[in-house]
């Protein structure tokens, strides 16, 4: 006669909803962290940089992490601009890329924050 084997799927699968919104979470804050020490050459309040933050929204069935600024000039910094701006001044502005270098900087890291939840 077969053995009845008792499934916990509820347990399980919250388990591994927590464990996967705290590798997410672990892996915002080495971002942010990161993007926070890139240094670019127009410091001078230090406001961009003090606006830099995370948040990580979580279910059962997945997490999403982001980490960024409301700062209005932010994306000029991370991606440049060229044209004119919306007071008729004419830019050419190259990049002071922090989001993404601080991202690529991390990913080996945040890749295994994923991979040590299925060991």
């Amino acid at each position: 006669m077969a053995e009845k084997v008792k499934w916990y799927d509820k347990e399980v699968n919250s388990t591994v909803a927590k464990k996967v919104i705290d590798a997410v979470k672990e892996g915002c804050i080495l971002v942010e962290g990161d993007a926070k020490r890139i240094q670019t050459p127009h410091v001078k309040t230090g406001r961009l940089r003090s606006s830099i933050t995370h948040e990580v929204e979580g279910t059962i069935t997945g997490a999403t992490g982001r980490v960024g600024t409301n700062v209005k000039y932010a994306r000029r910094h991370e991606l440049g601009f060229v044209g004119v701006d919306s007071l008729g001044r004419k830019y050419n502005q190259k990049p002071y890329p922090y989001l993404r270098p601080a991202l690529h900087k991390n990913e080996k890291e945040i890749l295994k924050l994923f991979k040590d939840i299925v060991k």
